[in-house]
């Protein structure tokens, strides 16, 4: 549902891949037994999979990698999809595409980082330090779905941030959306949304609260709601 909201925060073209692929050769190896690393040369890296080629049959279809990113060092645990020969430098050796199954969340958003042309040392920043990135109207209107906005907003009106929705009158929010993070262990979209409430006493009140959708928009999480509201809003 969601490709084109990733593809416009990266500034990539929309393809039928999920996450950013980046094809440059970077240093890695692997582990069958997670104690003997073995020399490999990575093609490709995505938030999803990656390919690298080995100077021997991989005969285990699923082990650890370890790549090298920058100046950060990312642990990964990946099933092969497909494999091939091919002549590398002269030499014959074995192509692997590879799917990750699992990584530590800090290695995985060093990826997607990287992926997405950002710096890889920020990816230690907390999540609310995050890169946000304001969606104008128009962006708002073409890259999340009414009734996935309905719900955000929806949520927001039952917390008390939000006046009731109506339908001639538009709501007093804005959009930032973060791209893609790790949240309990699964890939989810990120989006603060700054929302204002007029008080009785007819002084605006801002609140920001920060979401975590899947690409169906049908999982919809909070990652921490705000302490308090703030003087100014959105206009």
């Amino acid at each position: 549902m969601l490709p084109e909201l990733l593809a416009w925060f990266t500034g990539k073209d929309v393809n039928k891949r999920k996450y950013p692929r980046k094809r440059r050769p970077y240093r890695a190896t692997y582990s069958v037994d997670g104690k003997t690393q073995r020399p490999a040369i990575g093609l490709d890296l995505s938030g999803g999979g990656c390919c690298i080629l080995t100077q021997e049959v991989v005969a285990q279809k699923e082990f650890e990698l370890r790549a090298q990113i920058e100046e950060r060092l990312v642990r990964l645990r990946a099933k092969t999809v497909w494999q091939d020969n091919v002549t590398h430098q002269g030499r014959r050796v074995w192509r692997y595409g590879m799917q990750f199954t699992g990584s530590p969340a800090d290695d995985w958003d060093a990826i997607i980082r990287y992926t997405s042309d950002k710096s890889v040392a920020e990816s230690n920043k907390a999540v609310e330090d995050l890169t946000k990135v304001r969606l104008t109207p128009d962006d708002t209107a073409r890259l999340l779905p009414a009734a996935l906005q309905n719900r955000l907003l929806t949520m927001l009106v039952q917390r008390g941030r939000l006046a009731p929705l109506d339908e001639k009158v538009t709501p007093l929010v804005q959009y930032f959306y973060s791209g893609v993070v790790k949240h309990e262990g699964r890939p989810m979209h990120r989006l603060t949304i700054q929302s204002k409430l007029i008080g009785l006493d007819g002084k605006p009140e801002m609140f920001e609260t920060q979401f975590v959708f899947d690409d169906s928009g049908q999982n919809i999480g909070i990652l921490e709601l705000p302490s308090g509201p703030s003087p100014a809003g959105p206009g």
